[in-house]
């Protein structure tokens, strides 16, 4: 008997089903989540870097170490965990990083910062999106997706010239062929007419009260000198004498019997130029072949000059000391820091403006070893005496007279100084609570003993009692606050109270304990100026607006504002003879703040 073979009995039970083989050409679906998160991390130090009540210094940092942390974080993901074979995340790498390359052989040097800190991060995003595009693993088609909308991202870098960035870090664009703002400027500029020092010239003399001899005015806390009736810009506003076109720089103006003194760059000379105060016309200008520039500030000289006995002292961002008669413009002295005694070189250039105490011309080179804070002789150019100092620092020696005994106030990286002006010699020192660096901004005496000391960029301030016993200096800190931190922008005292820059927001605090009053006006990283007889404010903001304030503590109250230049206004306002003089990296204005009066 032939056994029959058996045939299977159909179930009606489900059979399970066999999965399909993928096509070696289309892998496993990648795995994006983990670039999501990357791409999260790099809005997130984005937001950092954009927020002003956040230390500048930390803002910088998250600007700039952001993109190499997330490009590190993302490169890895993309060998690692994406789930892409090795070719295809290979021919992104190299697709993507050639598209930089290229680009950056064709970009406006201005722009490898922003090539950095943004085209890295929205690289990343368009290799994200293009492997997003994929439809059930196809990554071929994702790939090329990736690399093609990565290259558009650096196509766009060459159509920009980048001008530098607000105080919010927000960089400012413009298109690479239209005018920079160095242009206009130089396009405007005789330069054959005032390359030389004027042969006629008048005696100056000694700087009358309602002079403006240097940085911030007389004792460098910006009150403005004379007697104003109490302004009003909405029934009386005030008239524009004159504008004018000027070199980049931040330098802001000097002003004695009716001549403005100030520095600016043009082309690849820094420039120290005299102006005459009623047309804003070139007496002369002294031409030096040097210059500095950076990304966030961009070009020119940081530093204001300062007038005393018939001679103006400057000094130029790559720390070049030179010594003028302020009348005529010729030259007695020079001495090239950086190269005289080492001067390091700060991230956003020499700031200190020259300190003229006695026969001292004091400024900040912080060179090694005992060529910190130099002292030159005003008249010789001899050197006087040095101390050592190093670390970024961007401010002035400060002239005080505390119980009798003159001294200038210094602030270092580890606190503040007071030093003899004569011979440099150390008074006393104190670290005031929560210091921090770089120091920006000028402490300020508000009484016979009392100072107001910032504590870094951004930081706050505190209240420093200073008084001699026994022959012995005693420093009491009455309070160090936060409610009043300010950047490069700093504040003005009046009846009690203290107003200016809370980072990028006006504010009035109570210098008996720092308690705020108000804070309101928001005028960006602006400057402030008072003018004590007519108790008002006056404040630039940082797009070039002139704002009336008056000075009251219990409310915010405006007067009156107008628009006088344009662009980035980062200069300190100056008060002179009834006129308001303020300028730019490209315009300088004169106003007339009592017209008809």
């Amino acid at each position: 008997m032939v056994e029959q073979p058996v045939t299977p009995a159909l179930s009606d039970s489900p059979q399970p089903a066999t999965a399909p083989r993928r096509s070696p050409q289309f892998p496993a679906e990648p795995r994006l989540w983990p670039a999501k998160l990357v791409l999260g991390l790099q809005l997130g130090t984005l937001i950092v870097s954009l927020t002003p009540s956040i230390n500048n210094i930390v803002r910088f940092q998250f600007m700039m170490l952001g993109p190499f942390v997330c490009l590190l974080l993302f490169t890895v993901w993309l060998f690692a965990f994406s789930r892409l074979r090795w070719r295809q995340s290979l021919t992104i790498l190299i697709a993507v990083g050639a598209g930089a390359v290229l680009a950056s052989q064709f970009m406006d040097p201005s722009m490898a910062v922003p090539m950095w800190i943004y085209g890295v991060p929205l690289a990343m995003a368009a290799i994200l999106l293009g492997l997003q595009w994929n439809s059930r693993g196809n990554t071929v088609r994702g790939t090329v997706v990736a690399t093609v909308l990565a290259s558009l991202i650096w196509g766009l870098v060459p159509l920009f010239r980048l001008e530098g960035f607000a105080g919010d870090y927000s960089p400012e664009l413009s298109w690479r062929w239209s005018l920079s703002r160095e242009q206009p400027r130089m396009e405007t500029t005789d330069r054959t007419a005032i390359s030389t020092p004027s042969s006629v010239g008048m005696s100056l003399g000694e700087p009358a009260d309602s002079d403006w001899p240097g940085f911030r005015g007389s004792h460098f806390n910006s009150r403005a000198p004379g007697r104003f009736a109490e302004l009003d810009w909405r029934t009386d506003p005030p008239w524009i004498l004159w504008k004018t076109p000027i070199g980049p720089g931040w330098s802001s103006f000097a002003s004695v019997a009716g001549r403005l003194f100030t520095q600016e760059q043009r082309g690849d000379f820094e420039v120290v130029s005299c102006r005459d105060g009623a047309t804003g016309q070139v007496i002369w200008a002294d031409e030096h072949a040097t210059r500095f520039s950076d990304v966030v500030a961009g070009a020119g000289p940081r530093a204001t000059p300062t007038y005393r006995n018939g001679r103006l002292f400057t000094f130029g961002a790559k720390a070049v000391l030179s010594a003028f008669d302020a009348s005529t413009g010729a030259l007695y002295w020079r001495h090239d820091l950086m190269t005289e005694v080492n001067a390091a070189l700060p991230v956003w250039g020499f700031a200190s403006s020259p300190t003229v105490v006695g026969d001292a011309v004091i400024v900040y080179a912080g060179g090694p070893g005992d060529n910190g804070l130099v002292a030159y002789h005003a008249v010789t150019g001899e050197p006087l005496w040095r101390r050592p100092q190093q670390g970024m620092n961007f401010g002035s020696a400060q002239p005080v007279s505390i119980d009798g005994r003159e001294m200038v106030l210094f602030s270092t990286v580890s606190g503040l100084d007071a030093l003899d002006p004569a011979t440099g010699e150390l008074i006393w020192q104190y670290s005031p609570t929560r210091w921090s660096g770089p120091i920006v901004c000028q402490p300020q005496q508000i009484g016979t003993n009392s100072l107001i000391v910032p504590l870094g960029d951004g930081v706050g301030v505190a209240r420093l009692e200073v008084t001699m016993n026994a022959g012995q200096w005693g420093i009491t800190e009455q309070w160090s606050s936060s409610h009043l931190k300010p950047s490069f922008n700093d504040f003005v005292y009046h009846d009690g109270h203290l107003y200016g820059f809370d980072q990028n927001i006006f504010a009035c605090v109570d210098a008996t304990n720092c308690k705020r009053q108000w804070k309101q006006g928001r005028f960006g990283f602006g400057q402030v100026v008072l003018l004590p007889e007519a108790n008002r404010l006056i404040v630039t903001s940082e797009q070039g607006e002139i704002v009336l304030l008056a000075t009251d503590p219990t409310a915010y109250r405006e007067l009156g504002r107008f628009a006088a230049i344009t662009g980035k206004t980062w200069n300190h306002p100056c008060v002179a003879g009834g006129t308001l003089f303020v300028r730019n990296g490209s315009q300088a204005v004169a106003i007339e703040l009592t017209p008809g009066k």
